[in-house]
């Protein structure tokens, strides 16, 4: 190949052109929120929050927020020039101001504020601060060194063995665990046992900013004129000039046990003692402080223009600029020719590099069109080079070197063949041939990409995708499917035959035997929708975006997506072409040249995510989140939270609940949330975060309760309970009081009507029975029996005086029932003229006048074993036994006759007059029925007929049961 001769045409040309190589880095300065921009100083607290000092204040960094602490929060002076992060949590600072103070669960401890702190001396500002593994702090002075024990000791040191401190300016933690101090012209051992010198050095002013010490070496300026790194392990020492002219250095920092910066007034520069090797970062900025995080971010505070961080040690960007340009080179095209890479950038120049140290050899302009976009170099077979852009096709040639004009501008381009270049272009689609550099029109229409695959010529066009081929005339392609009909950006086929289609809006799609087997969008993982350039690369599709570059991986299910940006380390995110030589992938954008090895590039970092503040009531709560409770009269909180990731600059996603509202997963980009008046229960917050590499934090959750009003709470409801019951309760004791008044009101009534039926009953009893009385003095006076007529009223006089009284009484006693039974039964022996016989026999245990029974009840029964039973009885005397004796639960009263039996008394009913023949029994009857409800069922009435040895009548026994009755009336 010839390609060589071009080079040396190229390298003749002797062009002056712009280079520059550079890493990329993520700024941050006072419109991000930094306190200021001038900064001193920077640190890392134990839970990964950057902390700086600044000549305005100082700042605590998540990765998303700055939070700024000014002489209103504490601090003594706000220009801090140094800071340290403890294992415990504190962050100590030296302010300018000579005092010491330290930020701790959100308070700033001071001199003023905090009694241990008060009795630190200072005599000159403290330039440094150091923990052993014990947890004890040590601070330095120039003159004089303070320790503090976890115990609360201070101990001050002013000398080391007798000698005055008069030069220290650095400390640190030592290998094993102690500390590091130099002071003067050794490096001493600090530990329980005290002071152990280890190394001697010549160091001619100990100025803090140009000595830092490290377990493992120390950098420092010698003299006025010379620098040094010492290897403690070997004893090797370094030599480095010290450009004192105009102060080039400013401070001497180291990272590690191996690297040290140089931070001068241009930039820093990092130097490896292990490798030699030296990496200038930040050109042209004054770099104050580097600093290495606990993930292995390096970051550079400067003097006048914030911070920044690096965002990989493996992306390269080179920022190109034309010799008669005014722009820096926006690249779009890169392809390896032999051992060179050719870049074509969009002002018409053509760059050269060596491989693999990336060095621009020269530059080249194709044509005399300033602005001309190169899409496409081309070595021909002849030697010459075709260089195709947007506004002009030119030809340099081998033996001339002088670009000519060859043809219009092309849009894209494709090597059909060695002799074949299909290109597109705003007339349409044409085949070049590179001999004779004619052009066969295929197509008349605006195109955006050309691509040859299986005989078949695909034409991408802002109308869709069409295809040619021999066979037939040009079609649209799949017609069918909806995403061939949107714009095509551009087309790649990858190694197991798919063809990948890029569109300008909807992703990418992978095509393959006639259907669709994958679309991507920025939903399965793509950084943007608008996609601009292909390229397919063994088992990887690389798609470039608006918004920076994807690498979908085609061998792996799922075909997983790794992101690239600007955040990354690309120059821009806006890219316009990409080319992989082997493992090292060039990447074109408007900032330039991005290159990087994919294999070292770990994009990925672990996410940390911290619960900040918690304000309810207008007070900081955080320190409460052990039992929170959030009283009713203030139910709202507000929830301040970081996700810690620096690398994903701020692009982390919270996901978030709160159990007792509400158990759906939500998503916030905002680091904090807030509940208005959140209802009376408990609650748990669970809150997680994602960062941009999709690795997620461990979940906090933080329970709290809103406490319930006390009308709302469970001992109020139990009293409003038992209130309602006991209103219930007194209402319905007042009601059935009522009722029962009503009712016994009503049982009176009753029982009065009822009495007055038992009065009346007996009255109606008591003319029956003078009936019968007056009927047998009739009968007297007929047979003309004076003395016996008077016998018999003078006892009927005397049983119509007790029956008076006795009917007046509800109850008498035995002895008056007695009594008046003997006086009734008497008569009725003198009216039968002594044809019948009687008695009355009581049992001896019964006190006859303290037992009651109802009056007249027991004289029917008499009365009737008289009318009935004896009346009719033709041979022997008649006899009425009456016996009242004492049963278990009352009296038993038992009237006996010898009779002729209610069978044969049946018989005569029937001659007399019915309505006489059955009143007295019936009155009777009805005179219990009424006892009974007034008393309850307590008199039992049971007829039993007797018969002799034969079976035939002997009489009648009835038998009358009344329970033991009280005066009252009542059993």
């Amino acid at each position: 190949m010839r390609f060589p001769l071009l080079l040396t045409l190229l390298v003749l040309s002797c062009l002056r052109y712009g280079y520059a190589q550079e890493y990329s880095y993520t700024h941050y300065d006072i419109s991000d929120g930094l306190a200021g921009s001038t900064v001193y100083c920077i640190t890392q607290d134990k839970d990964g929050f950057i902390w700086t000092g600044t000549e305005t204040g100082v700042s605590c960094f998540d990765g998303t927020h700055f939070h700024n602490y000014t002489a209103i929060d504490g601090l003594p002076d706000v220009e801090i020039l140094e800071m340290f992060g403890d294992s415990r949590g504190r962050v100590w600072m030296a302010p300018f101001r000579k005092s010491i103070c330290y930020f701790y669960k959100g308070t700033i401890k001071n001199q003023e504020n905090d009694s241990l702190l008060r009795r630190i001396r200072i005599r000159d500002n403290v330039l440094c601060f150091a923990e052993d593994d014990k947890g004890n702090i040590l601070m330095q002075e120039k003159t004089a060194l303070h320790l503090l024990t976890t115990g609360g000791r201070l101990l001050e040191y002013d000398s080391i063995a007798g000698k005055p401190i008069r030069k220290s300016g650095a400390i640190c933690r030592s290998r094993d665990g102690h500390f590091l101090v130099q002071a003067d012209d050794e490096v001493y051992s600090l530990s329980d046992k005290g002071f152990t010198p280890l190394y001697s050095l010549k160091i001619e002013n100990a100025w803090p900013s140009f000595i830092s010490l490290n377990s493992s070496g120390m950098i420092w300026r010698v003299d006025s004129d010379n620098a040094a790194i010492r290897i403690f392990a070997t004893g090797q020492q370094l030599s480095f000039p010290f450009e004192r002219k105009g102060f080039r250095h400013l401070s001497y920092t180291s990272a590690g046990d191996s690297l040290y910066y140089f931070n001068e007034f241009a930039g820093a520069t990092e130097y490896n003692v292990r490798t030699g090797h030296t990496r200038r970062f930040l050109t042209g900025k004054q770099v104050s402080r580097t600093y290495h995080d606990a993930t292995g971010n390096i970051w550079f505070t400067t003097l006048g223009q914030g911070i920044f961080r690096l965002n990989s040690d493996e992306f390269r960007t080179i920022r190109l600029k034309p010799p008669s340009g005014t722009e820096a080179s926006s690249i779009w095209f890169i392809n390896r020719i032999g051992g060179h890479l050719v870049v074509g950038d969009n002002q018409n120049y053509i760059f050269i590099f060596s491989l693999p140290d990336m060095k621009v050899l020269n530059a080249l302009s194709a044509t005399g069109i300033a602005k001309n976009h190169i899409v496409n170099v081309s070595l021909l077979a002849n030697g010459d080079t075709l260089v195709a852009g947007d506004g002009s096709t030119s030809m340099i040639n081998s033996n001339i070197g002088n670009p000519r004009y060859v043809g219009e501008g092309l849009k894209s381009t494709f090597n059909k063949s060695p002799d074949q270049l299909l290109v597109s272009s705003f007339w349409g689609v044409g085949l070049l041939n590179l001999r004779t550099m004619r052009t066969d029109t295929l197509w008349h229409e605006r195109s955006t990409t050309v691509y040859y695959r299986k005989d078949t010529i695909l034409i991408g066009t802002l109308n869709g995708l069409f295809a040619m081929s021999a066979k037939g005339p040009i079609a649209a392609y799949a017609s069918s499917i909806p995403f061939f009909r949107r714009r095509i950006s551009a087309l790649a086929e990858s190694g197991d035959g798919t063809l990948w289609v890029a569109s300008y809006d909807a992703g990418i799609v992978g095509y393959r035997n006639g259907q669709v087997i994958a679309s991507i969008t920025k939903r399965q993982g793509l950084t943007s929708d608008i996609c601009r350039t292909l390229l397919a690369k063994g088992n990887n599709l690389w798609v470039g975006t608006d918004k920076g570059l994807n690498r979908v991986r085609l061998g792996q299910s799922g075909l997983p997506i790794t992101q690239y940006t600007s955040q990354d380390g690309l120059g821009s995110n806006v890219i316009n072409t990409v080319f992989a030589d082997s493992q090292v992938i060039y990447v074109g954008t408007p900032a330039g040249l991005s290159y990087f090895d994919e294999r070292k590039v770990d994009l990925s970092e672990g996410c940390r995510l911290y619960l900040l503040s918690v304000i309810n009531s207008e007070q900081e709560r955080i320190q409460d989140t052990a039992a929170l409770s959030l009283p009713y009269t203030d139910r709202h909180i507000k929830l301040e939270f970081a996700g810690i990731s620096y690398r994903s600059v701020g692009d982390i996603t919270y996901s978030y609940r709160l159990m007792g509202l509400d158990s759906t997963w939500r998503t916030t980009k905002e680091t904090f949330l807030e509940y208005q008046a959140l209802p009376p229960g408990k609650y748990q917050l669970q809150l997680q975060a994602l960062n941009k590499f999709g690795i997620q934090s461990a979940m906090i959750t933080l329970p709290f309760r809103v406490i319930a009003p006390f009308w709302e709470t469970a001992w109020f409801y139990s009293l409003i309970l038992a209130a309602f019951l006991s209103l219930v309760w007194f209402f319905v004791t007042l009601r059935i009081r009522y009722i029962r008044r009503r009712q016994s009101e009503k049982d009176e009534l009753n029982r009065r009507v009822v009495e007055m039926e038992h009065m009346a009953l007996q009255a109606q009893m008591n003319p029956h029975f003078i009936f019968n009385c007056l009927n047998s003095i009739q009968q007297y006076i007929f047979d003309q029996d004076i003395f016996a007529a008077n016998k018999y009223i003078s006892g009927f006089s005397r049983l119509i005086r007790e029956t008076l009284l006795h009917s007046a009484r509800p109850l008498i006693t035995i002895s008056q029932e007695v009594s008046y039974l003997t006086n009734y039964l008497a008569l009725e022996k003198l009216r039968f003229k002594d044809k019948m016989d009687f008695s009355v026999d009581v049992d001896p245990d019964i006190d006859v006048h303290m037992v009651y029974i109802p009056p007249m009840l027991i004289q029917p029964y008499a009365e009737n074993s008289m009318r009935h039973g004896l009346r009719h009885k033709t041979s022997g005397k008649g006899h009425i036994a009456i016996t009242i004796r004492k049963s278990e639960n009352g009296l038993t009263v038992t009237v006996e006759d010898n009779g002729i039996g209610r069978s044969e008394a049946a018989r005569y009913k029937t001659a007399e007059h019915i309505e006489y023949q059955s009143r007295g029994m019936t009155l009777t009857a009805e005179r219990i029925q009424i006892m009974n409800t007034l008393h309850g069922e307590g008199i039992r009435v049971e007829v039993e007929d007797l018969t002799d040895g034969n079976g035939i009548a002997a009489g009648t026994r009835v038998i009358v049961r009344f329970p033991l009755l009280l005066p009252s009336g009542k059993a």
